[in-house]
């Protein structure tokens, strides 16, 4: 098997694998990644003829690797341990110390020979709730995404900068900030998947101030048949809310990690994760 960069034209081959999964990426969620780093995403060929793809996201002593998938009639013959391998690599060049991913289960075995350790449970929610408008929230601006960022960073633990742009830039609608007396304490962004829109990121300061009037604003805002959102198994206050108004499990997949334990992508205030291929 030959493996190369991912290009533009790939994506409407990697979205067939994803479809073919029931996964619910879009184009935009490719175009993202290959804007955020255009040598990063991977192809797998035999005599020209892609068979698969994986995608990795460096920020920095840490990185993700999303979206392995191999065709059908070609797995069981270590294409996707390859694929893996290859991606694993590209991020310790550039600099990882740990290699986290969010594993579908079928491919836990896979992860675990490769060395991949269990975090917690990375669960998948979907809910449909009228909501409200809040006094405290606000459409978010082109100047708030500094503020934003280094809150993110402070608790992501890697700088997405790049990545909150680009989502603030395709969907503006879906992008809030909660505020009082001029203070920052959280925002929440959005995304679209067919009839349903998705919440995340979505993140909060450490002040221990309720999430609950951006989660609300947000949903009276949107016009969707339903609202998606993944997070954590261990993030309880944000289970919580979700519960409250009626969000319910779907799916789920193991967040796991190589190389050296890390903290980072696992605090309490981020209240979603983006996507399982950036964390």
């Amino acid at each position: 098997m030959n493996i190369r960069p991912m290009f533009h034209d790939d994506i409407v081959f990697a979205l067939a694998l994803t479809s073919a999964e029931k996964w619910n990426s879009t184009k935009r969620d490719f175009e993202e990644l290959l804007e955020y780093d255009p040598h990063g995403c991977f192809i797998g060929e035999i005599e020209s003829e892609p068979i698969g793809m994986v995608c990795t996201v460096s920020y920095g002593v840490f990185g993700f690797i999303g979206n392995l998938i191999v065709r059908e009639p070609y797995r069981g013959q270590q294409y996707g341990k390859s694929l893996m391998e290859y991606g694993m690599n590209y991020l310790r060049i550039h600099g990882a110390k740990s290699i986290l991913i969010d594993a579908v289960p079928k491919a836990l075995k896979l992860y675990e020979r490769l060395g991949f350790r269990k975090i917690c449970k990375s669960l998948r929610l979907e809910g449909s709730i009228s909501g409200t408008k809040s006094s405290h929230v606000r459409g978010m601006t082109q100047k708030d995404l500094s503020p934003i960022s280094d809150l993110d960073a402070s608790l992501f633990g890697g700088r997405r900068d790049k990545f909150l742009r680009m989502r603030f830039a395709a969907y503006p609608e879906y992008c809030k900030v909660h505020e009082i007396g001029g203070e920052l304490l959280g925002y929440i962004m959005g995304s679209t998947s067919g009839n349903s829109v998705r919440i995340g990121p979505w993140a909060m300061n450490e002040l221990d101030v309720s999430a609950e009037p951006l989660l609300l604003d947000f949903a009276q805002s949107v016009e969707a048949d339903s609202l998606r959102i993944g997070v954590l198994e261990r993030n309880f206050k944000s289970l919580g809310l979700l519960h409250k108004y009626g969000f319910r499990e779907r799916s789920f997949s193991w967040r796991m990690v190589y190389g050296e334990d890390t903290e980072a992508t696992l605090s309490n205030y981020l209240y979603a994760i983006c996507c399982p291929a950036r964390g």
